[in-house]
């Protein structure tokens, strides 16, 4: 089974057992040529408020988003039937999957009778040691920072070759391989939207902890922490109107949002308790 497969289903499951609203609006910024300039996140918005955060940044993922006839008929629909793009294997429809998914994941979170933990700063939750050598999938510029002036060797997969680079503690590779070296592990939300995590998953193996985080992490937890993932940090939006204001205007839009990390070995109950909760 892959991730996109088990969401599939876990989704399937969750609407036949609640009735989540219907698509409401889908929020794709224009193309701007400038690729500095673009807006890197979609939002999928249901009716009631709830938001569910995508991203929007790779590939030509934007450009051919750009055509909103790909996905206007989604329109007054259930995100449900939005999720199956997720199995898809054009990324705009994995883009759109994905946003699907984190709204009917939020609306469960919300209506499931549960509190979700706040979350602080991305390194605190990885509980660094002097022993630990750090995977990062993905170049997060200000944490490779944190990372070397700590003295911790690191190790960081990227897909773009401008990043290359090799010295005595610090590489940045193609290879994912390279992680099976490392016992704590950091990666972008990105690799949820583009689904790299199913190839990525071998390697992780010899990891204390796997931490996935950004804002379009937005799903519930399950399936990832099936298949031993040990913590996901992703942001909620609690105020939808705000939040479009800003993201309209390319402003940032974290005074709209909270940030909050979902960890395995925590008081999560599992997508079947929270269901429990929310059909009454």
């Amino acid at each position: 089974m892959t991730i996109a497969t088990d969401y599939l289903q876990l989704m399937q499951t969750i609407g036949a057992k609640l009735e989540i609203p219907p698509v409401r609006e889908i929020h794709i910024a224009a193309y701007n040529p400038n690729p500095v300039k673009n807006s890197k996140f979609g939002a999928l918005v249901l009716a009631g408020g709830t938001v569910g955060l995508t991203y929007t940044g790779l590939g030509d993922d934007l450009l051919v988003l750009q055509n909103r006839s790909l996905y206007e008929s989604f329109l007054n629909k259930s995100p449900v039937q939005m999720a199956s793009l997720y199995t898809r294997e054009e990324g705009w429809c994995k883009v759109l999957g994905m946003a699907a998914i984190n709204a009917v994941s939020q609306y469960l979170f919300a209506h499931g009778d549960y509190s979700l933990s706040t979350g602080g700063k991305t390194m605190t939750h990885l509980a660094l040691d002097a022993g630990d050598h750090i995977g990062m999938v993905g170049y997060f510029p200000p944490l490779v920072e944190q990372v070397r002036e700590m003295g911790l060797p690191l190790t960081v997969i990227e897909l773009d070759e401008q990043w290359l680079q090799k010295n005595t503690q610090f590489e940045v590779t193609l290879e994912p391989e390279k992680l099976n070296d490392c016992s704590k592990i950091i990666c972008t939300g990105t690799v949820l939207v583009n689904q790299t995590i199913d190839e990525l998953l071998p390697h992780f193996g010899n990891a204390e902890q796997v931490f996935i985080v950004g804002p379009t992490v937005g799903c519930l937890p399950d399936p990832l922490f099936d298949r031993g993932i040990t913590q996901l940090g992703g942001s909620r939006v609690v105020d939808h109107e705000l939040f479009l204001r800003l993201w309209k205007s390319q402003e940032r839009w974290r005074d709209s949002t909270r940030r909050y990390v979902l960890s395995r070995d925590s008081s999560y109950p599992g997508y079947g308790q929270l269901l429990k909760f929310s059909s009454g």
